[in-house]
């Protein structure tokens, strides 16, 4: 695919964009990894902290990808001695606060890789907020959390 002088000018601007709505909206994203697995693997993690530096909370709704074929937010919860997952419609940021996602807690179900993806490998997911903020994230596959 050719790209064109207009259609790059449109990308970068639609990315400058949404790093400004982020910047107003005072959300900074750190830390964000998708936890490597085997080439073979249908499902994957995706992890970060997610900071809100606004007065007001802020509501994750939702996340997208062009390297997976669906993404869901969930939790892995254990109750009881079982652990097991929960899907979550929405996730709750409070003003003022840092959450955490991370291998038993919240996590990103990325869903169908459409590539393998090895360790140094990196993909864009796109985090999207009840604010209307839609905000690409690069996210780095790694075995660990980066540093």
């Amino acid at each position: 695919m050719k790209l064109s002088i207009p259609m790059i000018s449109a990308l970068i601007l639609s990315l400058s964009s949404a790093q400004m709505h982020a910047a107003e909206s005072k959300i900074n994203i750190s830390h964000a990894w998708v936890q490597e697995a085997p080439p073979s693997a249908e499902v994957l993690a995706g992890y970060m902290d997610l900071q809100n530096q606004s007065p007001q909370s802020q509501i994750l709704l939702g996340a997208r990808s062009t390297d997976f074929k669906s993404i869901m937010l969930h939790q892995t919860v254990t109750k009881g001695g079982m652990t097991h997952m929960n899907h979550s419609p929405q996730i709750e940021i409070k003003a003022g606060s840092t959450l955490q996602f991370s291998p038993g807690g919240y996590h990103l179900m990325l869903m169908n890789p459409k590539k393998p993806l090895h360790q140094g490998d990196q993909v864009q997911i796109t985090l999207e907020f009840q604010s209307g903020l839609a905000f690409p994230v690069i996210f780095k596959i790694s075995k660990d959390r980066p540093k």
